[in-house]
């Protein structure tokens, strides 16, 4: 007998596969992440994910708003545009869209059962050969963008690329974003190894962009020969949306989306009770410089002095740079924002219960800090006592911004 879920149901059945994004990894290869399996399921599935026109984009930093950006630009010069990213923040149809609107309850909740019903009536439940959460938010944007006959999909990575479960994609394109030393105990502790894994989503014949990159980087990538024309641009989306447009590209309208792209958990300011907050999911050395930078510039008064103080509340997860994130978001490791006194109280939070990196271990990157461990406490804590000359800069991970934004 087939039961109907509700929304909260179909999520619930999702999460309750394995999913990478809430456990430490111990083992990453092709047996664990098998896209072969993956594509066999696709196929007895009966899903021609072949068959979609897509723009894949890999990358540490940069990825997820190249590609929020090209599928915003596309949508107001006429065309339906899928877009697929990850994590989600506060809902997880946020990951699924089309032309900027995320798909419904009803066609969520209508792809989650026909996968439950699927997995259950071919036997793989009780074989234990099935597939994972990603996975299967995969296979239901191959076949609602499918079913939405849109005219290009915009897929974002998930992790790495070439063992992503959307590396089984056929673009037309492929885009590499801003490459950084992060997830180094998945990917590896060098940029080669990390390129191995990145460059994963190079396709024979399919052309490549390159956004902008550090000069180690740039030399990596142009030391292996790819076959494929690649194009090294500063700016990726840019460049991609120029290939594929050809003459149509229009410059003007590129600047105005891009100067009103809002995005969740990007540089999000908030009224919250009259306060100001900002929301951003820095949580590498290159985006905690670029929060820096947009703190610096939207909160500055005339003549460029800077007439606020910034509080922050701040997790990590484990394994990553948090000694230079904090180094070039807070300034000098003994305090002081660019040697000012625009660093107010900052305090270290956990957000994750097994990937999460404990408040007390980052305080040894700043001793200056305080700890909360519960996150609604910390930010509750900072809000009651914030002055009328303070921001309160929420950031370090997704994991923190989604739980006091769902709050």
């Amino acid at each position: 007998m087939n039961f109907s879920m509700n929304f909260e149901e179909a999520v619930k059945f999702l999460k309750s596969f394995i999913s990478y994004e809430d456990i430490v990894l111990k083992k990453y290869d092709a047996e664990a992440f098998n896209l072969d399996r993956f594509k066999s399921f696709l196929s007895d599935y009966g899903i021609s994910y072949k068959n979609l026109k897509c723009v894949h984009i890999a990358g540490s930093k940069g990825k997820g708003t190249a590609a929020y950006l090209m599928a915003s630009y596309l949508a107001k010069t006429g065309h339906k545009v899928g877009l697929f990213t990850s994590p989600y923040i506060l809902n997880i149809r946020e990951m699924i869209a089309v032309n900027g609107v995320m798909i419904s309850e009803g066609r969520f909740v209508e792809y989650v059962e026909k996968l439950r019903d699927f997995l259950r009536d071919s036997g793989r439940i009780k074989s234990g050969n099935v597939i994972t959460y990603f996975e299967m938010i995969t296979t239901i944007m191959f076949q609602y963008f499918l079913d939405e006959k849109v005219d290009l999909a915009v897929v974002e990575v998930g992790l790495g690329g070439r063992l992503d479960s959307t590396n089984v994609c056929n673009p037309f394109l492929t885009v590499l974003t801003l490459i950084e030393k992060e997830h180094t105990e998945i990917l590896g502790r060098t940029y080669r190894e990390i390129l191995n894994e990145k460059l994963g989503i190079v396709k024979s014949g399919v052309p490549l962009v390159v956004g902008s990159q550090n000069k180690v980087v740039l030399k990596e990538i142009k030391r292996r020969k790819l076959g494929i024309p690649v194009f090294y641009v500063d700016d990726a989306a840019k460049a991609a949306l120029m290939i594929f447009l050809k003459e149509k590209f229009d410059e003007k309208l590129y600047e105005k989306v891009r100067s009103e792209l809002k995005i969740i958990g990007r540089f999000q300011v908030e009224n919250v009770g009259r306060k100001t907050v900002v929301f951003d999911m820095a949580h590498t050395r290159a985006s905690a410089k670029l929060l820096k930078k947009k703190l610096l510039e939207n909160f500055s008064e005339r003549g460029g002095r800077v007439g606020h103080k910034f509080v922050f509340l701040i997790s990590m997860m484990k394994f990553k740079d948090v000694n230079g994130f904090l180094k070039n978001l807070l300034g000098r490791r003994d305090g002081g924002l660019d040697a000012s006194t625009h660093v107010g109280e900052v305090l270290f939070t956990k957000s994750h219960p097994t990937r999460g990196l404990g408040a007390g271990e980052m305080k040894k990157f700043y001793p200056k800090g305080t700890v909360i461990e519960d996150p609604k406490k910390a930010f509750q804590f900072l809000l009651k006592k914030l002055k009328k000359n303070e921001i309160l800069v929420v950031t370090g991970s997704h994991f923190l911004i989604s739980e006091i934004l769902n709050s």
